[in-house]
């Protein structure tokens, strides 16, 4: 098992994270730790930071080094991102840091932090065409792939705050200050040919984050979560709109925005609303994902020289399967005799590859509950499966992968209708999750023993005379599975409107 370390000198702030990562590569974040600075916010005009500035980052980085030290992580990745790498006096910051802290401290450049930020969303996300967008405190990082590759990359010299800072937002918004700015961003934008486009824009970065907070709060949106969370222009110009006509004590009020980001969100918001409206692209994915993801995954492909894993979700699935210690042969066979089931039974439940693809993860984690306790599994794997780090979902998908996922033994839909109300399900897909939670629970029954005596299964389905007969193979007895699963096909049959029958073949 190795510790890492990853410390992460912003231009607003500074951050920590700590990442178990074991002798497989599977890796699970234990620490996550930030401390404002405003380093860009402290430049003067010739480009020194100042010196107090300087000393609470460093002191923070000392205390951040000292954590790590404590909490023993075998090594420690320090970076720094725009408001150092432009500062006239960033020799005399990197080398207080390592003369206080032992830390030798990597200045990125422009283009390494938009590369990075692209690194941990490629893995983090399943849009294989897109827009990332990384808005830090001091410079906004723009790159476009194509096929899940790196086409174009652009870093402007400006961020949330030097942006609040240049056009005087940190207090009061004036009417004047919102034109300059607007014109001042469109330019910027338009300056780049190759931005425009029909495909997303994957947000990361605080001030995505703080804005996908606001905008779930005033819906009470659930489930409470920024990851993948989808934002329109509309949306953002709401806020937008809200947040310049508030004084800064007014904003500090706000639901869902920080209290240390209130004075920065105003231009923030601007900045992403204006490259909406410049590039006319759809819609905005919040993620968050970071240049901390592009470290670590940097790190865990050292050895390969590719950091970019082959299928995100399935990357994702097999970290928490491998960290977790699941019985991966028990789930896979689960899983395989769903969709093979799936496949079969076309005819009784027409059903598309989408919901296949949500039965086959839904099988691959529904004993995932297991790691909180057997008693009450159901409920604890629907939780663990709307709050653990399974990156590459939307959430419509991965609500209804948690309801079936967790109702592999019974059903388990307690507080599904409010995902209609309030999240993102349709309310044609409660009786969707029902159907595909049927059809787990046979196959979980198949392999109740968690041996693996069942091996095939084959089945037929005569629609005139409405019969389904699911025909079993085993290596040897499986008395157990067989009376389990004709006790769970009841529901599937009455789901569907079939009898159903199962025999050892």
């Amino acid at each position: 098992m190795e510790r890492l370390g990853i410390i992460d000198v912003g231009s607003n702030s500074v951050r920590l994270v700590i990442i178990d990562v074991d002798d497989h590569g599977a890796h699970h974040q234990v620490e996550n730790l930030k401390e404002t600075v405003r380093l860009a916010g402290s430049m003067d005009a010739s480009g020194q930071i100042s010196e107090t500035a300087i000393s609470y980052a460093v002191e923070t980085i000392r205390l951040f080094a000292n954590f790590c030290r404590t909490r023993r992580a075998d090594r420690v990745i320090a970076v720094a991102t725009a408001a150092v790498r432009r500062a006239a006096n960033r020799e005399e910051l990197v080398q207080q840091i390592s003369g206080e802290t032992g830390l030798s401290l990597r200045v990125l450049s422009g283009e390494e932090e938009a590369h990075l930020g692209y690194i941990g969303v490629v893995n983090t996300v399943s849009e294989e065409n897109a827009l990332m967008a990384d808005l830090g405190g001091g410079s906004l990082k723009l790159v476009a792939f194509e096929n899940r590759m790196e086409q174009h990359a652009e870093s402007l010299d400006f961020g949330a705050v030097t942006l609040t800072k240049e056009f005087g937002t940190f207090e009061q918004t004036t009417q004047e200050s919102r034109s300059a700015l607007a014109a001042f961003l469109t330019r910027a934008y338009q300056g780049i040919p190759w931005l425009p486009g029909i495909e997303p824009i994957i947000g990361i970065g605080g001030t995505f984050r703080s804005l996908a907070r606001i905008i779930r709060r005033r819906r009470s949106y659930i489930p409470d979560t920024t990851d993948y969370f989808e934002i329109s222009k509309e949306d953002v110009w709401a806020v937008y709109e809200d947040l310049a006509q508030r004084s800064l004590g007014e904003r500090r009020d706000m639901p869902g925005l920080e209290e240390a980001r209130a004075d920065i969100m105003t231009a923030g918001t601007a900045a992403i609303y204006y490259l909406l409206e410049v590039t006319q692209r759809p819609k905005i994915i919040v993620t968050t994902t970071s240049i901390r993801d592009g470290l670590l995954y940097e790190h865990l492909n050292r050895f390969t020289g590719d950091p970019i894993v082959l299928s995100v979700v399935t990357h994702h699935i097999d970290n928490l399967i491998n960290y977790y210690r699941l019985e991966e042969n028990h789930l896979r066979r689960v899983s395989n005799l769903a969709v093979t089931l799936f496949d079969q039974l076309t005819q009784a439940h027409r059903l598309s590859s989408r919901e296949r693809r949500l039965l086959l993860i839904a099988g691959l984690l529904h004993e995932i509950g297991v790691v909180i306790g057997v008693e009450g599994r159901d409920k604890h794997t629907l939780y663990m499966l709307l709050n653990a780090p399974l990156h590459g979902l939307p959430h419509r998908e991965r609500v209804m992968i948690a309801y079936v996922a967790a109702s592999h033994d019974h059903m388990y839909l307690t507080n599904m209708q409010n995902y209609v109300e309030n999240g993102p399900l349709q309310p044609a897909d409660l009786p969707l999750v029902s159907k595909l939670a049927s059809i787990l629970q046979i196959t979980h029954s198949l392999d109740r023993c968690q041996t693996g005596v069942v091996t095939q299964v084959q089945s037929e389905v005569d629609q005139e005379a409405g019969e389904c007969r699911i025909y079993v193979r085993a290596r040897a007895g499986a008395d157990l599975e067989m009376k389990e699963a004709r006790r769970k096909a009841r529901l599937f049959g009455k789901l569907f409107g079939f009898s159903v029958h199962i025999e050892a073949k």
